[in-house]
């Protein structure tokens, strides 16, 4: 069968229009290419492994409130809200220091009804936070000593009229130290609030002795 190579048409209206016929069988350039590329199959997705995590080194460095486990106690974030009440309501407050050999005796108060109520609230939940030895605030280095050497040192507390007097005491010297170095920043978050408490202080040296 002869193959025309082109035919020209002529429309009603006179206009000449080439047109290409082919073998049967063939196709034409751009249908061929859309057809193979139709042909081809993306390969199926590869299933992902779980997310990865943060690499050695990224968790923080110290906690604010945990205990013996490691974990946070449920209590943490109120204590650190009366934590931090009390410094931000320092010019509120009065605080004497009375040193003793074994320890210290302290009397902070307020005229503040309310301040002088936070204050007691406070001491008992620092109270029981010793007994239980459940640390707070030991990003500050003196702060994870006391907690570290809590279950030498003796607590006793009773309210006053316009807040709170406790005793603390220990029979290891270097315990005895941390107390009163303890005491002294804890009459300096008073004075400075906030400002002090975001401080690291220092931890006392131990006796000779030891």
């Amino acid at each position: 069968m002869r193959t025309l190579s082109a035919v020209v048409v002529t429309l009603a209206l006179g206009a000449p229009v080439l047109s290409q016929t082919h073998q049967p069988g063939q196709l034409e350039a751009p249908q061929a290419q859309q057809t193979a590329a139709s042909s081809v199959q993306a390969p199926p997705a590869q299933p992902q492994g779980p997310p990865q995590g943060p690499g050695p080194g990224s968790g923080m460095g110290h906690g604010m409130g945990h205990g013996k486990g490691g974990a946070m106690d449920a209590q943490h974030q109120a204590d650190m809200e009366l934590f931090h009440y009390l410094g931000d309501h320092g010019r509120e407050i009065t605080r004497a220091i009375k040193v003793l050999p074994d320890g210290v005796e302290t009397v902070t108060e307020s005229d503040n009804p309310e301040v002088a109520s936070r204050i007691q609230a406070h001491v008992l939940s620092m109270a029981a936070r010793v007994k239980e030895q459940r640390p707070i605030h030991r990003r500050d280095p003196l702060f994870a000593e006391v907690f570290a050497h809590a279950d030498k040192i003796e607590m006793r507390h009773e309210n006053t009229p316009k807040g709170v007097k406790v005793v603390e005491t220990s029979g290891d010297p270097y315990v005895v130290r941390l107390i009163q170095a303890h005491a002294e920043v804890v009459s300096l978050f008073i004075t400075h609030g906030r400002q002090e408490m975001m401080k690291n202080h220092e931890v006392p040296a131990r006796p000779a002795a030891q």
